[in-house]
């Protein structure tokens, strides 16, 4: 059961400027998203999740949250 949940990263726009929202992990290893700005697409995520985390929220649930904190923890390019 979803009882607490801590910010472990910021989802960033594209010029890396603006948060535009603020990535949770929850005491049953999902992650999720509080969406600041629907309007910016997160393009990079600070800091990149580490493989052990995404792997532990995929092993829960799988969904498009998962799909993107693991495309832009992979993406590699981050300052």
């Amino acid at each position: 059961m979803k009882e607490e949940a801590e910010p472990i990263a910021r989802l960033l726009g594209p010029d890396r400027a603006k948060t535009v929202g603020w990535v949770y992990l929850w005491n049953t290893s999902e992650l999720s998203v509080l969406w600041l700005d629907r309007s910016l697409p997160a393009q990079h995520v600070d800091p990149p999740l580490p493989q052990c985390v995404l792997t532990r929220a995929r092993a829960v649930t799988t969904d498009a949250i998962t799909d993107l904190l693991d495309d832009l923890s992979m993406s590699g390019d981050e300052e």
